[in-house]
């Protein structure tokens, strides 16, 4: 006979209340570590109350993200690349995110945007559930891809983002830009694959992403990290890298992010993933 867990009153009612709501065992369990509960704990309590066939697709390795050394060097608040120095406005280590300033010119933002106008296609986002690209209602921008190496540009910013993130430029994927107008919005959302749909032979995991804004928005169209109660200000020309994946094939939950409605004028941003291994050879 199993051992029977004792489980407080208030949390049993909680576990409940959330679950007939319609939160999912998976979203209570991650709810429950983010609140400091050791996730084996968690995972026992939750499955003492609803039952443990409801937590079949559980993975426990991917509830308890271990940092690690991003490998990336600030020294004197700036990052050096090998044709311009990149401020560092922002550091955050869980998650690791930066915030960085002169990472476009003004000149490469303008050409960046002049580049993509007549590409421009609905955006679309990965399914959590089944790893299929796919339309989606929290997805309103228009955006386009830039194959690697496609132009001269496209080139050099390959080369400046690989050198400011210290990753291979062959892990990068294509370039993508994306354009918002009043309304427009990418709800809460992460970066990374589900775990069951990642591709070792395409570069494996996404494991950062690079966003560059290029240009300055009216208002509205902040990059929020409600997990850590951080939202960033689109100022042309500027760029945030958050790293959300690890050695042990680890994804960190608490790089969930949005883009907020834009409320005023539009809002022009470039996004490269960047992954685990080498997408080209």
């Amino acid at each position: 006979m199993g051992k029977t867990i004792a489980v407080p009153e208030k949390l049993k009612e909680w576990i409940i209340h959330t679950f007939n709501r319609g939160i999912s065992p998976v979203a209570i369990l991650q709810g429950m570590v983010d609140k400091g509960y050791e996730a084996k704990s968690a995972y026992s309590t939750i499955a003492a109350v609803i039952g443990p066939d409801k937590l079949k697709e559980v993975d426990l390795n991917q509830l308890t993200y271990e940092y690690e050394d991003v490998g990336i060097s600030t020294t004197n608040n700036k990052i050096q690349t090998s044709d311009r120095d990149v401020n560092i406005l922002l550091k955050m280590e869980k998650p690791y995110i930066l915030y960085l300033d002169n990472v476009l010119s003004s000149e490469e933002c303008d050409q960046l945007i002049q580049l993509s106008k007549e590409r421009l296609k609905p955006s679309t986002v990965i399914d959590q559930r089944t790893g299929e690209i796919k339309l989606a209602t929290g997805r309103t921008s228009k955006g386009t891809y830039f194959s690697f190496d496609e132009n001269e540009l496209i080139s050099k910013l390959e080369k400046r983002i690989s050198e400011i993130t210290n990753t291979p430029v062959e892990n990068g994927e294509g370039l993508q830009v994306l354009k918002y107008e009043v309304g427009e919005e990418y709800k809460l959302h992460f970066d990374f694959f589900p775990t069951n749909k990642v591709d070792n032979s395409k570069g494996g995991q996404r494991i950062g992403t690079f966003l560059l804004y290029l240009n300055d928005v009216e208002a509205g169209g902040e990059t929020v990290f409600p997990k850590v109660g951080l939202s960033i200000v689109p100022k042309k020309g500027a760029a945030v890298f958050f790293h959300y994946g690890n050695s042990k094939d680890q994804v960190d939950r608490k790089s969930l992010h949005a883009s907020i409605p834009v409320s005023n004028g539009e809002k022009w941003v470039a996004t490269k993933w960047i992954r685990k291994g080498k997408i080209y050879e």
